[in-house]
C-alpha cells in the first residue's frame, strides 16, 4: 500500500486489517467514530484529531481502561491493532492522527424512562467502582492531564472573541471551580462524563464508556456529570425534581463501593455551572452557528 497515494481512513482501516469500505461512521464531534467486524464480534474505532488527544493522552486512556478490565469493572475493552498494539498512529500535515479500538460493549443506550431505582443505583454502583479503583491505582505509564488544563473554559477568551462580558464571567467562574478541576484535594482519575450517553444498559446491568474525557480532578465533579445531563434529557420537568428522584438511588449505589465526593452540595453546585458554561463554549468553537439546534441552544 503507497501510503502517499492512500487516503487516511484508508490507512486507519488498515492498521486493523480492514479497508475504508468496512468501517461504518457512527458520527463525529471530537472524534469520527466507526464500527467494524473483529474477530469475535463487532468493534469501535476511534479516529482521534492530534489537535484533541496526544498518543500519550491516549495510551492513558488506555492503560486505565486495561487495568478496569482486569478487575472485572464493566467498560469497552480495548483491542489490539494488527501489529499487536493498543494506540496507532497515522501520519498526517499537522501531526500524527490517533487510533484507538474497543471492543464493542453490549446493551443500547437509555432513556429517563428506563431508569428506575434500581437501574440508577447500578449505575451509582459503576461510577463507585470507578471511583474505588481510581483511588488505590497509579498508571504504569504516560498520566492524563487534570481537568483544569482540558476545560474550554480556560479558553474563554480566545473562543470568546469580542464578547468580553462572555470571557470575564467565563473566567470567573473558572476561579470558582478551580479546586474542583485542578487535581487537588478529594480527586484522582475519573471519568467526567458518565452520562447516559456514556453508559449502555443491558438487562440491568451497565458498561461503561467513551473514557475521552478522563482526567485528574475532583470526584465531585464526577458525581455531577450524570446528573447534570439528567437534568437536561428531562428539561420540561422541575430540575429540582428530577434531581430528587435521580440523586438519591444513585448515591446508594455509589455508596456501596466508594465514599461520598467531599465538598456536598455546593461542589456539585459549581461543577454543574462549570459544566454548563464550557458546554456552551464547545459548542461555539466547534460548530458554526447554522448548525445549532434546539438542544444546543438550552
Amino acid at each position: 500500500m503507497n501510503a502517499a497515494s492512500t487516503s487516511p481512513l484508508e490507512l486507519a482501516a488498515a492498521r486493523y486489517g480492514k479497508t475504508a469500505t468496512d468501517l461504518t461512521p457512527l458520527g463525529a464531534f471530537e472524534s469520527d467514530v466507526y464500527a467494524f467486524a473483529a474477530d469475535g464480534g463487532e468493534a469501535i474505532l476511534k479516529v482521534i484529531s492530534p489537535s484533541h488527544r496526544t498518543p500519550a493522552a491516549v495510551q492513558a486512556e488506555v492503560d486505565w481502561l486495561l487495568a478496569l478490565v482486569a478487575e472485572g469493572v464493566p467498560v469497552a475493552a480495548p483491542l489490539r491493532s494488527s501489529a499487536g498494539r493498543h494506540v496507532e498512529l497515522v501520519p498526517g500535515a499537522d501531526g500524527p492522527t490517533v487510533l484507538v479500538a474497543f471492543r464493542r460493549a453490549p446493551g443500547a443506550l437509555s432513556r429517563p424512562g428506563d431508569w428506575t431505582p434500581l437501574r440508577l443505583e447500578s449505575w451509582g454502583a459503576l461510577l463507585g467502582r470507578l471511583q474505588a479503583h481510581s483511588r488505590g491505582w497509579r498508571p504504569p505509564g504516560p498520566c492524563r492531564g487534570t481537568l483544569l488544563e482540558q476545560t474550554y473554559l480556560a479558553r474563554a477568551a480566545e473562543i470568546c472573541g469580542a464578547d468580553e462580558e462572555l470571557a470575564a464571567a467565563a473566567t470567573a467562574l473558572l476561579e470558582r471551580a478551580r479546586p474542583w478541576l485542578d487535581g487537588s484535594g478529594d480527586a484522582g482519575l475519573v471519568h467526567a462524563d458518565l452520562h447516559h450517553g456514556n453508559v449502555l444498559l443491558h438487562g440491568e446491568e451497565w458498561t461503561a464508556i467513551d473514557f475521552d474525557d478522563c482526567a485528574y480532578g475532583s470526584y465531585a465533579f464526577d458525581l455531577a456529570m450524570p446528573l447534570y445531563y439528567a437534568v437536561r434529557a428531562e428539561a420540561a420537568r422541575e430540575a429540582d425534581a428530577v434531581a430528587a428522584e435521580f440523586l438519591p438511588p444513585l448515591l446508594t449505589g455509589l455508596r456501596r463501593h466508594a465514599p461520598l465526593p467531599a465538598g456536598g452540595a455546593e461542589a456539585l453546585a459549581v461543577c454543574l455551572e462549570a459544566r454548563q458554561a464550557e458546554l456552551y463554549l464547545a459548542i461555539k468553537h466547534k460548530l458554526p452557528p447554522e448548525r445549532w439546534n434546539e438542544s444546543t441552544r438550552r
